[in-house]
């Protein structure tokens, strides 16, 4: 059935593996076994395992003892329940490119976003669920997406793949589902089983009284918010100003690019945050974390604020490939410390207009700093001083430029004057007299004229009468 799109539909995100998403998104391959466990009731258990551990029989539940005996090079990293609440805030901002309404549950891993004013730019919610699926998993996250009218029937309705299109059908919809699928905890799960209660229509079709009396309000109103009788409403998450993100490798890497990967994956998730928060980022920082060694700090600056991932690791690419390590990396931690306005502008079908000339040169300029360093790439400014090789210094390149041409004079100079024969050489114009120089010790006494040699190339040569007499050539011109 087609839902109205004023209709409220809410997409449930739910995300199993989050713990074990951490620890692996930053290999290309799980080829080493890696489990993930938790202290419950003061026993360490496995709570999930990548497919490497599987095969070699370790699995949820399992004592972590027992899983370290069936094979040796098994990495058992504690639960992180911290990093987990900072990835979910993360991947929230990352969805505001889809919506503008992102909840966190308190109580599991996961997201709520409301899908149905977004259904005109990004289709029904199974297209968009469909979507946010695959990209999640482009970031190295495992993502199972449902809908439905109500927060919480969303939430059921992931586990399943089902997209319910309105409150009348959730009944429906969710009453085949084994009761374990309910958000209850597990005395209220125990007593339920334990009076025979086996899918979600055998509860449903309780009198709400009854339900009450024998549940107390807890069970009776979780259902009404399920199926919409009661309202839900939901804090909604605030993107942030700034971005950090961080991320342990399972495995050593020791050359730089094989950092290409995981950093990939952290960029991508930037680029979705600044997306979504209409924000774009003009530097970058980026930590590379190793053992008994400093860390080694990337610092990545733009000519101009981007949100364009192509553009980031175009840079980072060539920064990358003069890099060294001195230490194998364990960790990425990749900070934009302030986010811009962005302003997306309007681009020509041939991309001849000014803007978009200024835009190449830009990226030109951030891949030569880059590869080359950012000490190795400026800019020239005037000096004045009328002699040719004092009238101009370096500059930084977000330093605004102060020359005025002049269409008599080169602007490519040969390093050093070369000594030079004039019967060689055509004499087109001149001269022009320079005498300056008599207050710093380097005074000098020229005539200037332009030239063109014997293969038809206009150069500019002068006599000199003082320091050192003789003719020379001194510049080209283009």
């Amino acid at each position: 059935m087609q839902k109205s799109t004023s209709t409220p539909c809410w997409l449930g995100i739910r995300l199993p593996h989050l713990a074990l998403d951490l620890l692996t998104r930053g290999q290309a391959r799980n080829g080493l076994p890696i489990a993930v466990s938790e202290s419950i009731k003061r026993r360490e258990l496995i709570i999930d395992c990548n497919p490497a551990a599987l095969s070699v029989g370790v699995k949820a539940g399992m004592p972590a003892t027992a899983a370290l005996g069936l094979v040796d090079t098994l990495q058992v990293v504690e639960r992180d329940t911290g990093a987990e609440q900072r990835a979910l805030q993360r991947l929230a901002a990352w969805c505001y490119q889809y919506s503008n309404q992102v909840s966190i549950p308190a109580d599991r891993n996961g997201l709520f976003l409301e899908a149905g004013a977004s259904e005109r730019l990004f289709g029904r919610p199974q297209t968009l669920g469909n979507r946010l699926g695959r990209e999640l998993g482009q970031l190295g996250y495992h993502a199972m997406t449902g809908s439905a009218a109500t927060p919480e029937a969303a939430w059921l309705a992931a586990y399943e793949g089902l997209h319910i299109y309105s409150a009348g059908h959730i009944r429906q919809q969710i009453g085949p589902l084994p009761l374990g699928r309910l958000q209850l905890d597990a005395a209220q799960q125990l007593a339920l089983e334990r009076m025979g209660f086996r899918q979600v229509r055998d509860l449903l079709r309780l009198p709400r009284k009854a339900l009450t009396r024998r549940f107390g309000p807890t069970v009776a109103d979780y259902l009404d918010r399920v199926l919409g009788i009661q309202a839900d409403p939901r804090t909604l998450y605030q993107p942030p100003e700034t971005f950090a993100s961080r991320m342990d490798l399972p495995a050593e890497i020791t050359t730089s690019q094989a950092l290409l990967f995981p950093l990939k994956r952290l960029v991508e998730e930037l680029c979705g945050v600044l997306r979504g928060g209409d924000t774009a980022a003009q530097s970058l920082q980026i930590v590379l974390g190793h053992e008994d060694h400093e860390d080694t700090l990337l610092e990545l600056g733009l000519q101009s604020p981007t949100q364009a991932q192509a553009r980031l690791m175009t840079v980072l690419r060539e920064r990358l490939e003069r890099l060294r390590l001195p230490r194998p990396v364990r960790e990425i931690r990749l900070e934009a410390p302030q986010l811009l306005q962005f302003s997306a502008g309007q681009h020509s079908l041939f991309m001849d207009t000014t803007t978009e000339h200024k835009q190449g040169i830009e990226q030109l300029v951030e891949r030569l700093q880059a590869r080359l360093g950012r000490e190795s790439v400026t800019g020239i400014t005037g000096v004045e001083d009328h002699r040719p090789e004092y009238s101009w210094r370096p500059r930084t390149l977000d330093e605004q430029a102060d020359c005025t041409a002049l269409a008599h004079r080169p602007s490519w100079l040969l390093p050093k004057p070369k000594r030079c024969t004039i019967e060689d050489y055509e004499i087109l114009a001149g001269p022009e007299r320079i005498e300056s120089g008599w207050w710093d010790g380097r005074d000098c006494r020229r005539d200037y004229f332009i030239v063109r040699d014997t293969h038809g190339s206009t150069l500019w040569a002068f006599h000199e009468y003082k320091p050192r007499r003789g003719w020379y050539l001194h510049g080209i011109f283009a």
